[in-house]
């Protein structure tokens, strides 16, 4: 467990270096405001509450794994774990807790970035609290799937190309049950099967990344 909640202190600490949620932050108001500004009036902003946080969220979250891997490559940072022979495993679900923790807070700056930016009333309290916390079976699939779509792309000439491959037809299922989830919120009608898709999705994530990440890792 020590082992483990150094690697977490260490995966923080990049971020913190690098300012990596910062720059998320500042590219999740500039997409929000491209769509603001590039928006219909003929279009309804109960719509665009369902797709715009979602997308602008999804294009955040991918710059953040492309910066990932890009500290992991310039700091030699698998070279480092290999030599102190930490476990895979654990490394994994490092990587995976620090990158769902950080993703709460891109989310919920998403969800308010849009209500600042756009004409539209926010919804009741109770649904507003669920519409935040809708971060919570998103990061669930996000964080395992892109530290495994990282592990692919690590050793790769076309690393960055190679991870906006994986990722967007990887978790595309992941978005577009999060569209659906704000929608049913927004409609008031339940949202099981939505949340059923993004837990099933976690779970096949982190299988995947706990049987594949070592090999990968190797490699």
């Amino acid at each position: 467990m020590r082992v483990w909640w150094a690697l977490v202190k260490n995966e923080f600490k990049l971020y913190r270096a690098q300012r990596g949620l910062q720059l998320a932050f500042v590219l999740t108001l500039a997409l929000l405001a491209m769509f603001r500004f590039g928006l219909s009036n003929e279009v309804g902003v109960g719509s665009a509450l369902e797709v715009f946080p979602v997308v602008a969220y999804c294009i955040a979250s991918l710059q953040l794994l492309l910066m990932a891997i890009d500290w992991e490559s310039e700091g030699f940072a698998y070279r480092y774990y290999a030599m102190h022979r930490v476990s895979l495993s654990s490394l994994f679900f490092a990587k995976s807790a620090v990158s769902f923790v950080v993703q709460i807070p891109l989310w919920i700056f998403s969800v308010i970035g849009y209500f600042l930016l756009f004409p539209a009333t926010p919804p009741d309290a109770q649904t507003t609290l669920l519409i935040l916390l809708t971060a919570l079976p998103l990061g669930l699939a996000l964080a395992p799937a892109g530290q495994l779509i990282a592990a692919i792309a690590q050793h790769s000439a076309q690393k960055n190309f190679l991870a906006i491959a994986l990722f967007l037809p990887l978790c595309l299922p992941v978005f577009i049950a999060a569209t659906g989830r704000l929608g049913a919120l927004l409609a008031g009608i339940e949202t099981v099967r939505y949340d059923a898709l993004m837990a099933a999705a976690a779970l096949v994530f982190i299988g995947a990344g706990n049987l594949l990440f070592g090999y990968l890792f190797e490699e």
